[in-house]
């Protein structure tokens, strides 16, 4: 005879049967099926008051939504839409508020979901803007020298009005502040001469890392002007991770403290605010003691093995015989095969070495700096 097998009703007949049962207590029932107490008594009392149909499994859809749009109101809205196909929930409610003012309308957030579950939004994709992965990674500094951190501190308003943008550089593994300067804007061309004369003044470093903003971020195409800049110094520019200030925590860290000790209240004037934040680079540099660096003060720390000299002139970017070069136009793209292939805008006028790497593939070089493939095939820069 074969075997009848258990279902989960008949399980849980088991368990209340066992609990109604004066000779088991709910905590043995529920050791002894391997369930929490409140379980035990929720099959007992379900099976004390409806026998086994009380054991099947109940929908857990309410049996009523108070907070539901009337029907009435979700037809108007939708006829709103309709009628004026480029109304948004705001105008929506306020055409409805006029027309029908004994109606309790919902909030626009209401509105949006009505709109979207009757199909009527057009969901629009946000179009990210395109960095080269490239540049976007880690670079593990060892030595002072090697790697500067840059960024704008968010900007403020002086007591005469104008806006204050702080600009700083610092060293990633000595902590020392480069530069602190109050800007009245966070325009290229200024942030330009701050980072020249850094460099002038103690060395060119190895990489440089940024957050993805202007100036440093790109707007045409993959490469800001500055990077483009850097990479003719023989500079990497680095950039941090959208989204995740977290890559350069050193340097918001320190520009928390920045903040509470120098604009707190700001200064009268763009001239008193530099005083205030080269007071505040003194202290930082030669009289506070930094924990990351072994309690050291990072003026002491600061010594780079052999500094990296600015130089004078421009170099001119040099490629092996092999490689194909090509120069690329005002608007951003370069001849290839009776094609026109966009590079970057920040790079017009600059010349491009070309690798031959695999069937139509052509590895680009800027100077030393891998910055990116053409696929020959489709006429694209990958």
């Amino acid at each position: 005879m074969p075997l009848k097998e258990m279902t989960i009703v008949d399980l849980r007949e088991r368990m209340a049967l066992r609990a109604l049962d004066d000779r088991y207590s709910v905590s043995e029932v529920a050791e002894m099926f391997q369930v929490s107490r409140p379980t035990v008594r929720l099959w007992r009392d379900r099976y004390r008051r409806a026998g086994r149909d009380g054991l099947q499994d109940r929908s857990h859809i309410p049996l009523s939504c108070p907070h539901r749009t009337d029907p009435l109101i979700e037809e108007l809205i939708v006829a709103e839409r309709k009628r004026w196909r480029h109304f948004g929930s705001k105008k929506i409610l306020d055409r409805l508020k006029e027309s029908h003012p004994e109606l309790r309308l919902p909030k626009r957030s209401t509105v949006d979901a009505i709109l979207s579950r009757h199909q009527l939004v057009e969901h629009r994709t946000r179009r990210k803007r395109e960095l080269n992965p490239t540049f976007i990674a880690r670079y593990e500094a060892t030595q002072p020298g090697q790697l500067t951190t840059i960024d704008y501190k968010g900007q403020f308003r002086l007591a005469n009005g104008q806006y204050c943008f702080p600009l700083t550089l610092v060293d990633t593994v000595s902590r020392f502040i480069l530069a602190c300067e109050a800007l009245p804007s966070n325009v290229f061309a200024p942030t330009w001469r701050v980072i020249q004369r850094v460099f002038r003044e103690h060395g060119v470093p190895h990489a440089m890392q940024s957050d993805n903003g202007p100036p440093f971020g790109p707007t045409h195409g993959r490469f800001s002007i500055l990077s483009v800049r850097l990479m003719t110094l023989d500079v990497l520019p680095v950039f941090s991770r959208p989204g995740r200030p977290g890559d350069n925590g050193r340097h918001e860290r320190m520009h928390r403290d920045l903040k509470e000790q120098t604009t707190h209240p700001p200064a009268q004037n763009l001239r008193q605010q530099q005083h205030q934040f080269d007071c505040f680079r003194i202290s930082y540099n030669e009289e506070r003691p930094h924990e990351g660096i072994n309690m050291q003060r990072p003026a002491r720390a600061y010594k780079v093995p052999q500094p990296r000299p600015f130089p004078s002139r421009a170099s001119k970017p040099e490629y092996p015989g092999w490689f194909e070069t090509r120069r690329v136009m005002v608007n951003g793209a370069l001849s290839w095969n009776n094609h026109e292939i966009f590079i970057s805008r920040s790079l017009g006028g600059r010349r491009l070495g070309l690798e031959p790497i695999d069937d139509g593939i052509w590895a680009v070089h800027f100077y030393r700096f891998v910055i990116g493939k053409i696929d020959e095939r489709k006429n694209d820069f990958l």
